[in-house]
């Protein structure tokens, strides 16, 4: 008698060879954050060759595609994103980070963990239901958003408020790396901005002025005291990093009147942007009363976004934290369909943060990671995702949208 497994299989094989192919076609095609449009029609072609019932792109690029189920049950989500981070030092590659070459059982190339060779493998899961004849009571709701990796949830956010807030959604997997494990949630993340004030002067009259870098200095080792002593509970545990630091006007011979420092601060389930904020303020208080020229603002740092479609906002850079109950009813039927197919996944949490963050947190939707790329060649110039995993993840999806969908 055949598995479910087999029956999968050998529908799936005929799918193998074009969808590495298109993930191959979503590596060569460089989507920096606010520049996807090339990824994006990519994708949007994709779709409608292979026929989804709606195919429809936001006002900020965002990518949506629809297999339409009879509406007696509300829809299961897909997503991923479709920029990618800088290649950086190109000589540290073995392979071309924008060649999307095969070898060693991997396609190579920057974004293929994070998240294309996903995004190849959830739209093909699409195709594959429809080669099988499965009929949906549930709506699938495949989405690709823009500007994921500066950690606002920016495109995400657009996403959901301008096109899919009025849909019935049940259930959200992320296809952010997991190596076919479930992902139950992550750490927040606030990207926190401290700014000491000082006042300019020539910088051969130092005594004239008050030099912001010098006031940082015993902040800084405040910052690095704070992060040896983060709050933890039954999930996670904090940490934090100073990401940049920058002061102004830092040339022609002038003693800097600001100085600000960015620090990465990456919270636990019962922390909130006050509590975090309260935690630099008492610091810059104890300094201030200690040095009457020292002054220090705290403040969430914001970014300015243009999507490719030109819309335009700002946004500040938090990312809550979320755990999803492994005892839901979707997890537990994600999980008794990727067993159902030979797969065997253990529940964790990720360390980075996503955009899932977003659905489970802000707008309710119980949501987990599952995919087929790891974790380990995240950002890094071995950049990769395995073939095989892939094939066994379009495997995975299919059963759970049979489970969840059908």
């Amino acid at each position: 008698m055949l598995t479910d497994r087999d029956v999968i299989i050998r529908a799936a094989e005929e799918l193998y060879d074009p969808m590495v192919s298109f993930a191959q076609e979503l590596i060569r095609r460089r989507s920096d954050t606010g520049h996807e449009k090339e990824t994006a029609d990519a994708i949007y072609k994709e779709m409608r060759k292979l026929q989804f019932d709606v195919v429809d792109r936001d006002r900020t690029g965002n990518i949506i595609g629809i297999l339409k189920g009879d509406g007696t049950a509300d829809a299961l989500m897909f997503n991923c994103h479709m920029d990618q981070v800088d290649p950086g030092d190109l000589s540290a590659w073995e392979y071309n980070p924008f060649g999307g070459e095969i070898a060693e059982g991997y396609i190579h190339g920057r974004g293929a963990s994070d998240t294309k060779g996903t995004i190849a493998t959830q739209i093909y899961t699409a195709a594959l239901l429809k080669k099988l004849g499965v009929r949906l009571k549930r709506d699938l709701i495949f989405t690709f958003v823009v500007e994921e990796e500066p950690g606002d949830m920016w495109g995400a956010v657009r996403m959901y408020n301008d096109y899919l807030k009025d849909m019935r959604i049940a259930f959200c997997i992320s296809g952010e790396s997991t190596g076919l494990d479930i992902a139950l949630g992550h750490r927040g993340k606030l990207e926190v901005q401290v700014i000491s004030k000082g006042k300019n002067s020539h910088s051969s009259a130092p005594w004239l002025g008050i030099n912001a870098v010098s006031k940082m200095a015993p902040m800084i080792q405040e910052i690095d005291a704070m992060g040896r002593n983060m709050p933890e509970d039954d999930f996670f545990k904090g940490s934090l990093s100073i990401i940049n630091i920058e002061c102004h006007p830092g040339f022609n011979c002038v003693v800097p009147d600001t100085c600000t420092v960015n620090i990465d601060y990456r919270f636990t389930v019962f922390e909130t942007v006050d509590s975090i904020l309260a935690r630099f303020r008492a610091a810059a208080d104890k300094l201030e009363k200690l040095d009457p020229e020292a002054h220090y603002d705290i403040q969430v740092r914001r970014l300015e976004h243009t999507s490719y479609t030109g819309v335009k906002e700002s946004a500040e850079l938090n990312k809550p934290s979320f755990v999803t109950d492994v005892r839901n009813e979707y997890v537990q039927q994600t999980m008794q369909a990727l067993k159902s197919v030979g797969q065997d996944p253990k529940t964790y949490y990720w360390d980075y943060g996503t955009d899932a963050a977003y659905f489970a947190a802000v707008c309710r939707i119980p949501s987990i990671g599952y995919s087929p790329a790891e974790e380990q060649y995240c950002h890094t110039s071995r950049d990769r995702i395995n073939i095989e995993l892939m094939k066994e993840a379009l495997t995975g999806y299919a059963a759970i949208c049979m489970q969840i969908a059908a």
